[in-house]
């Protein structure tokens, strides 16, 4: 009898969870919502490995809602007339804990793990994506940190080859491009 409570109680907890965590989703995604800019920095691969040189560029995103997922629109000014245009869609699965990211065509292009989404506040806070990837065609451990506040977004991607210790590849620093409105209209 006593295993049989524990099962219960561990469903019952289990399922609490995975509500939890779809309400969390649900209010990250409108938290995202909305237009940005700010700028992108990233790690200068022209440079010796051993080089800390970095590059900053003002940059766009358009975060829109796409049916269970948010469709990320970037655009980067790399110089005169060098605008550069990028679209991905991002699915959040709270079953699996799961961000899965996809191409525009909708073609899976990574997988990442992702913890944090229950400690979120109004779709506000950390979360701490972890996964696979690769690096001038090196497979690397890749962690991205997601920071959503009410008027700026920060993600900050390290990355790390078999062995070594994680470091900086690349940082958007955004805030709002217009305020936002209350409940109240103010």
């Amino acid at each position: 009898m006593r295993g049989f409570l524990i099962a219960v109680v561990l469903l019952a907890f289990s399922a609490l969870t995975g509500r939890l965590q779809a309400q969390s989703t649900a209010e990250l995604q409108q938290a995202m919502v909305g237009s940005w800019a700010g700028t992108l920095e990233y790690r200068d691969f022209s440079e010796p490995a051993t080089s800390a040189k970095r590059v900053k560029l003002p940059m766009w995103l358009g975060i829109e809602a796409a049916g269970a997922g948010l469709r990320f629109s970037y655009i980067y000014d790399d110089g005169p007339a060098k605008t550069v245009t990028e679209t991905s869609l991002v699915k959040i699965d709270p079953a699996t804990a799961r961000y899965n990211v996809l191409d525009s065509s909708g073609k899976l292009e990574s997988s990442y793990a992702i913890a944090g989404l229950a400690q979120l506040q109004q779709g506000r806070g950390s979360l701490t994506l972890t996964g696979k990837g690769t690096e001038n065609q090196v497979a690397v451990d890749v962690r991205t940190t997601i920071r959503v506040g009410r008027n700026i977004l920060e993600i900050t991607r390290e990355t790390a080859a078999p062995g070594q210790t994680f470091t900086f590849r690349h940082s958007y620093t955004l805030v709002r491009a217009a305020p936002p409105t209350t409940a109240s209209g103010k």
